[in-house]
């Protein structure tokens, strides 16, 4: 992998995860009415936490947000405007389908951001698909707990990081084709926000099978 190259296109690729994922913590912050501090707390968590444990687990430093304070501003930037954000998303009736839409956003992002950084940091296949699901599912995991919410991810039956998991098979498999990285990233983020908003829209649930019944006929 062109460690160049890549250095080159993440930033611009992450800084759109990073608006997306800052916008799902303001959405969740206004709504739950806490107070300005603690709606940059949860943006920033957000936005932030899955990339600090990514360069935790692939010791990557500086951490990213650190290497990129424009990307801090960006964020104490949203929190500021976040007001006029949520009265103009208020009026609006599907400014649910707002919050799932930018949430989406960043899971296919930082999943695929995640999975390329740590498979240019030499860590194999799996494991580098299993880091960007960490990346991709764990500022929104930090988000709701903060908020005193039981997590999505391990909520929410609508497939969440499961999207994350397969888009990035999907990802190293069109880098193995030998399309190109900017190509790669982009498809691969479009195929899990598309994944997950599909699943969403139609409602598709993973559950467990359900256990035979004991009956006396059964013995």
């Amino acid at each position: 992998m062109d460690i160049t190259a890549l250095n080159a296109l993440i930033p611009v690729f992450d800084f759109v995860g990073i608006v997306a994922f800052a916008l799902s913590g303001v959405f969740e912050g206004m709504k739950r009415k806490i107070d300005p501090v603690g709606v940059f707390i949860v943006a920033f968590s957000t936005a932030f936490g899955g990339g600090m444990l990514r360069d935790l687990i692939i010791d990557r430093r500086p951490f990213y947000w650190i290497d990129h304070e424009a990307y801090v501003l960006a964020t104490f930037l949203i929190v500021a405007v976040a007001p006029w954000i949520n009265n103009f998303f208020e009026k609006r009736k599907n400014a649910q389908d707002w919050y799932i839409f930018a949430d989406a956003i960043g899971l296919g992002i930082f999943c695929i951001s995640g999975t390329s950084l740590s498979l240019a940091a030499n860590v194999p296949w799996l494991s580098s698909v299993i880091i960007g699901c960490i990346t991709g599912v764990f500022g929104g995991l930090m988000r709701d707990v903060f908020l005193n919410k039981m997590p999505a991810v391990v909520s929410d039956r609508s497939p969440y990081a499961s999207v994350g998991f397969l888009g990035g098979w999907f990802y190293i498999m069109l880098l193995e084709l030998g399309l190109s990285l900017e190509w790669s990233l982009w498809i691969g983020m479009i195929f899990i926000v598309g994944l997950r908003m599909s699943c969403v829209i139609f409602n598709w649930k993973i559950k467990y099978l359900e256990p035979k019944s004991y009956t006396d006929h059964d013995r």
